[in-house]
């Protein structure tokens, strides 16, 4: 893997409002790199600066890809793409004229999943066709780097599934795909790498088994009609929830919390142990910011 993609010392503000402070990063080809953060973090904001879609404070991006960098790049932001009186096969074909080299129209299509509907309007297309359009024309000149803001918002299960499996081919094809969304859990077994974007700032660089080794913390549930007092006063235990005789226990020290509970394993039944999701892990960061 080669770096793509230097962003270096960058900072934006909004009326006197820091937004991003001091944001460095190096992308690497052949990977996907999955930004997260609360709401308001700035995450679009990032991607708009990066793409020369707004002006940068100070600091300053550099793509190693190409010196025609938007020749290679590929966009698709929040908000569809709708224009009115034109079709679908024309806006595909549009698309594909910017470009020396791009992909079939009917790959294009097949991507969209607009067969039936290449003769109407885009004005005429549901939310999730919207959705699937605006990725098929993101990828139209075949680029080498993707940035996917919120891709699968407005799409039903089945098409998100299918979007991820496109996505992981098109990793294995050599592209890099830069993400952000809002559905975490679909993050979680696609992405090479997380950012997390908080108070302006990367607050974390790596990987989800650096993260959950660094901020994960795992579920340990059981039946057990022993006292709740025995598990209490186990000192690598983060809290506990007794239902009936249903036991959750939270804790950072998994293996040490297993050790503890050997005496006692005659008198427990159904042990389940659970990994924390991204959701939680990424709450845990926001928590750790507010407390600091």
């Amino acid at each position: 893997m080669k770096t793509i993609l230097e962003i270096n010392h960058l900072n934006k503000s909004f009326d006197k409002q820091n937004i991003l402070h001091d944001v460095n990063l190096k992308i690497n080809s052949h990977s996907i790199i999955a930004l997260v953060g609360a709401n308001g973090a700035g995450k679009t904001t990032l991607i708009n600066l990066i793409l020369d879609l707004l002006p940068i404070d100070s600091g300053y991006v550099k793509f190693l890809i190409d010196d025609n960098w938007k020749k290679v790049t590929g966009v698709m932001m929040q908000d569809n793409i709708s224009l009115h009186r034109i079709k679908v096969k024309e806006i595909i074909e549009l698309s594909r004229s910017y470009f020396d080299k791009p992909l079939p129209y009917t790959e294009l299509l097949t991507i969209a999943n607009l067969k039936t509907q290449e003769n109407s309007f885009m004005s005429e297309l549901s939310g999730g066709q919207k959705r699937r359009l605006s990725f098929a024309l993101a990828l139209a000149g075949d680029p080498q780097i993707l940035f996917l803001d919120e891709p699968t918002v407005g799409l039903d299960s089945n098409a998100r599934n299918d979007f991820w499996k496109e996505i992981d081919q098109l990793r294995k094809n050599g592209k890099t795909i830069f993400v952000t969304s809002h559905y975490l859990e679909e993050l979680e077994n696609i992405a090479d790498r997380f950012l997390i974007l908080q108070n302006g700032t990367i607050a974390f660089d790596g990987t989800i088994q650096e993260l959950r080794s660094r901020k994960g913390q795992v579920l340990i549930e059981f039946d057990s009609n022993l006292a709740a007092a025995i598990f209490n006063n186990l000192n690598m235990v983060i809290s506990i929830n007794q239902i009936g005789q249903h036991y959750q226990i939270i804790t950072n020290r998994p293996n040490d919390l297993i050790t503890a509970l050997n005496p006692y394993l005659s008198a427990i039944t159904n042990l389940q142990i659970k990994q924390t999701n991204l959701d939680t892990m990424l709450l845990n960061y926001q928590e750790d910011s507010t407390h600091a």
